[in-house]
């Protein structure tokens, strides 16, 4: 076929391709939120089904053909028509090495195992979930074995998620890593009273949480008309489609911490998703460059936006409006002190900045000791123990606080939790980047400027879509590779301003 024809009809088919995924991020959603609890092996059939259809679409040979066409005359493409020729390739290549039996039964078992985590975390009861973590695991290893990661399986899941990612190159990062955050622990819990949480640590009806939450998510730019916000056992963002992306929170109605920076991080999140160039929708790049980046959006604003001082100094007079006598006496500068509170927790989405890549440490080495072999599925409760109590002197009480207080595995979603650290990294670079290229953010942020900042973060990342690999989209928008000297500096300021270390 002609080239520039066979371009087109390419397109055409990975819209169609698209649509499909959008019905199974709905499904999801739906299952997470507000299907009836009976519902679940019917859902779990249907996922499977769209799966398999979605599945077989995409390895249809028609579309290697079409590949092959358009690919043995480069020169009558753009520069980004050839991107997406490149990332379509690639998506091609590795989805023709996977069965269409091996899809559908990974996505009935991951609808099925969500359901399973579900109840098993309620009851603290890891061995309930331990035989569908022992399944999703076995489907893991063939999934990543047929992509061509015989040898070492768990690199095929990491770069899943980021891609170049490794086991290697993650355990060389967390070796820089660790010697430079464990030892400030100890100094910071001792100046521990420096800081007094309690004024965010008190009773607050969750209706006014949620008002707050809100309006902190518009300033941010997080468009309402275009997303919505619902209740779910894990906070998540999900892209459904141009138009669609929603977020779920959860509260605590004794502490304001946990949902406002659960929706804020989520927040990001959707900042990214409706940022995304409305001319890459429905293409081979009309998705997020990885998970780290898209992670890097979502820490950004919860952490280094969310928890400032010139965050405080903004919204405090609204967060009175909606609890007058609470917050009545509390200043800004108190406000600042009490989000950044370090303690050792034993929960990873409350976790303070210090530690809270330890707990992604944890499950960094508790997933490469089962995929090797050394940690048995069964044994995972001890050894999160034994872990975190080495890590962050600490150990859970039960499974719930433990080994069963994430979603992922449910998911199958092996590998997933470095994109977490990585995603601080990028966060704290992009950041520095931002304050070179805008100036004095903190005075912008502290007027309720949001708009400067999203704005940049829009041009430099959201819009590009999967155009540009990780390091090299980092590289572009802050002019160095991907670093941790950024975040190492971030952290060091701010626990220097708040702890005096």
């Amino acid at each position: 076929m002609e080239p520039r024809a066979a371009y087109s009809e390419l397109l055409r088919r990975v819209a169609e391709i698209c649509d499909l995924s959008s019905a199974s991020a709905l499904l999801s959603w739906d299952q997470e939120t507000t299907m009836p609890k009976q519902g679940a092996p019917a859902r779990a059939r249907q996922l499977a089904t769209i799966a398999g259809i979605r599945h077989d679409r995409f390895v249809d040979g028609r579309i290697g053909e079409l590949l092959a066409d358009c690919e043995a005359a480069p020169g009558k493409f753009e520069d980004i028509e050839r991107t997406q020729l490149r990332e379509l390739r690639h998506d091609w290549d590795r989805a023709t090495k996977l069965p269409r039996s091996l899809v559908e039964e990974t996505a009935s078992a991951e609808s099925s195992a969500l359901e399973v985590w579900r109840d098993a975390r309620a009851k603290s009861d890891w061995k309930a979930f331990a035989p569908h973590v022992r399944q999703l695991m076995g489907y893991s290893v063939q999934r990543a074995q047929a992509l061509g990661f015989t040898e070492r399986p768990y690199d095929g899941m990491l770069d899943d998620y980021e891609r170049g990612a490794d086991e290697e190159r993650l355990d060389a990062l967390f070796a820089h890593l660790r010697p430079r955050l464990t030892p400030l622990i100890g100094p910071v819990l001792e100046r521990r009273g420096r800081v007094d949480s309690s004024c965010v640590r008190r009773p607050l009806a969750v209706e006014k949480q949620a008002e707050f939450g809100l309006a902190v998510i518009r300033a941010m730019g997080f468009d309402l008309d275009a997303g919505r916000v619902d209740l779910a056992t894990h906070p998540f963002c999900s892209g459904i489609g141009p138009g669609d992306t929603r977020l779920t929170r959860r509260y605590d109605p004794n502490d304001l911490r946990p949902a406002l920076y659960g929706i804020v991080h989520e927040a990001g999140h959707g900042l990214y998703e409706q940022g995304l160039a409305s001319e890459l929708r429905w293409t081979p790049l009309g998705s997020a460059s990885s998970l780290g980046i898209h992670e890097s959006q979502s820490r950004l604003w919860e952490n280094v936006v969310g928890r400032s001082r010139p965050f405080w100094e903004h919204f405090l007079p609204d967060l009175r409006r909606n609890f007058p006598s609470e917050f009545r006496d509390v200043t800004a500068d108190q406000m600042y002190r009490a989000v950044n509170e370090v303690a050792t927790s034993l929960i990873r989405v409350e976790a303070d900045e210090l530690t809270y890549n330890l707990h992604v440490l944890l499950r960094f080495e508790i997933e490469r000791g089962l995929f090797a072999g050394d940690i048995q599925v069964d044994d995972v409760p001890a050894a999160w123990g034994e872990k975190c109590g080495e890590l962050l002197g600490i150990r859970p009480k039960n499974d719930a606080e433990g080994c069963l207080q994430d979603i992922h595995w449910s998911m199958g979603a092996f590998g997933y939790f470095p994109t977490y650290t990585l995603g601080n990294l990028y966060a704290a670079q992009l950041y520095e980047a931002a304050q070179r290229d805008l100036g004095d953010l903190d005075g912008l942020i502290a007027h309720g400027e949001f708009a400067p900042l999203r704005e940049w973060l829009r041009a430099k990342i959201h819009r590009h879509g999967r155009r540009y690999l990780p390091a090299e989209l980092v590289f572009r928008a802050t002019g160095a590779d991907p670093s941790a000297e950024p975040f190492l500096r971030y952290l060091h300021a701010k626990l220097e301003d708040v702890y005096g270390i």
